[in-house]
């Protein structure tokens, strides 16, 4: 694999850890710092302010990102219903993925590790990591077609900005 692959996938692997930690609703709290009071995206999420977990870097930006789009009220509903639908379908693979790694790494530290286990581990977690992409496309999809054109652009451009070196707010 190339450089410009490797570092692709690693967006894409961190864009997805995101993805899943936002669906799941686990890292809520502080979202709303440094972005002022009001803007009520902790709740458009799905998140519980009261939350235990800390937001991580690719939630906050997402955060941060929705924030600057200036939503409608029933953009706000129809993407926190959006979310709050992909839930379980995300809860499932993230169970899938931890499953499957823990019999990969089983099958891999054996005394005698067998090959052909060890590569049928492999490719379960290969094939997860290929659900969780199709997922993270049809929910970026579904949200894509709940905001304009141009508040598309404009989150596009701010997770863009993220990506090649430029911190939140």
């Amino acid at each position: 694999m190339n450089r410009e692959k490797q570092g692709r996938f690693g967006v894409r692997v961190v864009v997805v850890a995101g993805v899943l930690a936002l669906v799941a609703g686990t890292a809520p709290a502080g979202m709303g710092q440094g972005m002022g009071e009001g803007h009520g995206m902790a709740p458009l999420l799905g998140a519980d302010p009261a939350g235990p977990a800390a937001p991580g870097p690719i939630l906050r930006a997402l955060r941060a990102g929705l924030a600057t789009l200036d939503l409608t009220d029933q953009q706000k509903a129809d993407i926190k219903a959006l979310f709050e639908s992909k839930k379980p379908e995300f809860q499932a693979l993230r169970d899938q993925i931890t499953t499957d790694r823990a019999a990969l790494k089983a099958a891999a530290e054996a005394a005698t590790p067998d090959p052909a286990t060890v590569g049928n581990a492999f490719l379960k977690v290969r094939a997860d990591g290929l659900a969780v992409k199709t997922e993270f496309e049809t929910t970026r999809d579904a949200l894509k077609a709940l905001l304009t054109a141009d508040q598309w652009t404009k989150l596009q451009g701010f997770m863009s900005g993220l990506r090649h070196g430029r911190r939140l707010p």
